[in-house]
C-alpha cells in the first residue's frame, strides 16, 4: 500500500475491545488512541492486565473467536482502516505487511515441524511463485545470528534465547511495515533479553519497520522507544516523548510507576509501590480508573470521562487534577 504522507503510518482511534467471561463483560480496552510513524518506536507501559496484548491483537484482528469483540473505533495503517477489512484480506496484511513476535518463544513454534520450515511457510504464503522460500528461509536465520545449516533442525534442539531468534525471524521473513512485540524477551534470561533486544532494533532500522513495543520494563523503554504510552484499566493516561515521559511525568499513576523503581543513587531501604490493586475489569470505577489508588483524587475525578489534556508539543495526559500536580511537583 502507498504510504500517505498525511497522516501517521498506524493510527488507532478509540479502540474498544471486550471479552465475555462467566456471563460478565471484561472491559480490556476502553476507547485507546494512539498514533506511530515509519520507522519510529512505540512502548505501551503498563501493570500486567492493562490491557496492552489485546491492542495488539485488536490491531492484529487476531482475538479469540469466542467471547470477544471490538466494539468500536479504527485501526488505520496508512489511512486504511484494517477493521473494516473481510477476513481474506486480513489473511494478506498478517505476516506481510503486520507481524507480530509473542512473547513466548516455547509455545510459538511448531514442536514438530522444522524451524526453517516453519520461516519458509510465511514466505511461501506471501510471496510470487517460484520464490526460493527455502533460500530465503536460510538467509533469515543467517540475518538473527543462527547459521543455515540449522534450518532442518527442530525447536527443542534450540535454546530459548535461539528460539526467540527464530520467532524473529518469521516475523521478518518478508520486510513487515509494522511490527507489533509483545513482550518479546521475558521468557530469556537477563544476558540473552539485552542481545534479543539489540536484534530487534537492529533489523528493525535496517528495515525501516515501525514498532510497537509491550513491555513492563522501563528499563528497555529508556533504551529502545522513541515515544510511550501508558496504560492503565485499558486506558492510555499519558502519552508522549520518551523525553517527555521520563523528564516530565505528569499522570499520577506514571509518577507512580516511576517511584516504585529503585534509584541506583540513593540509599533506601524500601521502596514506594502504588497503594491498592487493578481495578476488576467486569466493574471498572466510574470517573478516573485510577482514582481508587491515587492520593491526589477528589470528587471530580469519580465522576464521567475525565478528558485528555495536550500540551503545545503533544504531551498528552488524561487527569483533572494536572495543573496542581504538576505545581507540586516542580
Amino acid at each position: 500500500m502507498p504510504e500517505n504522507q498525511n497522516m501517521p503510518f498506524l493510527s488507532v482511534k478509540d479502540l474498544v475491545t471486550e471479552y465475555k467471561s462467566d456471563g460478565k463483560i471484561v472491559h480490556a480496552v476502553n476507547g485507546v488512541s494512539l498514533t506511530l510513524d515509519r520507522g519510529r518506536t512505540l512502548g505501551l507501559v503498563g501493570e500486567t492486565g492493562a490491557g496492552k496484548t489485546t491492542i495488539a491483537k485488536s490491531i492484529m484482528r487476531i482475538l479469540p473467536d469466542v467471547g470477544s469483540k471490538i466494539v468500536g473505533g479504527q485501526v488505520l495503517l496508512d489511512g486504511r482502516n484494517l477493521l473494516d477489512l473481510p477476513e481474506h484480506e486480513m489473511r494478506k496484511i498478517r505476516g506481510n505487511t503486520i507481524s507480530m513476535i509473542f512473547q513466548d518463544p516455547m509455545t510459538a513454534l511448531n514442536p514438530v515441524q522444522r524451524v526453517g520450515e516453519q520461516i519458509a511457510e510465511v514466505v511461501k504464503l506471501h510471496s510470487d511463485p517460484g520464490t526460493d522460500c527455502e533460500q530465503r528461509a536460510k538467509e533469515m536465520l543467517e540475518v538473527v545470528g543462527i547459521p543455515a545449516e540449522r534450518y532442518y533442525e527442530y525447536p527443542h534442539q534450540f535454546s530459548g534465547g535461539m528460539k526467540q531468534r527464530v520467532v524473529i525471524a518469521i516475523a521478518l521473513a518478508c520486510n513487515p511495515l509494522l511490527l507489533l512485540a509483545d513482550e518479546p524477551t521475558t521468557a530469556l534470561d537477563v544476558t540473552i533479553q539485552a542481545q534479543v533486544m539489540d536484534l530487534i532494533v537492529d533489523l528493525q532500522k535496517k528495515f525501516q519497520t515501525a514498532l510497537l513495543l509491550i513491555t513492563h520494563d522501563m528499563g528497555v523503554v529508556a533504551t529502545v522507544c522513541d515515544d510511550v504510552a501508558v496504560i492503565y484499566a485499558g486506558h492510555i493516561v499519558e502519552f508522549g516523548s520518551k523525553e517527555q515521559i521520563f523528564d516530565h511525568p505528569t499522570h499520577p499513576y506514571t509518577i507512580g510507576l516511576f517511584g516504585a523503581i529503585p534509584d541506583m543513587n540513593e540509599d533506601e531501604m524500601w521502596l514506594h509501590p502504588i497503594e491498592g490493586l487493578p481495578p476488576d475489569p467486569t466493574d471498572l470505577p466510574e470517573g478516573c480508573p485510577f482514582h481508587p489508588r491515587c492520593k491526589h483524587a477528589t470528587d471530580a475525578c469519580k465522576h464521567g470521562p475525565i478528558a485528555p489534556v495536550t500540551t503545545a508539543d503533544g504531551h498528552m495526559c488524561r487527569c483533572c487534577r494536572l495543573d496542581e500536580i504538576s505545581k507540586e511537583a516542580n
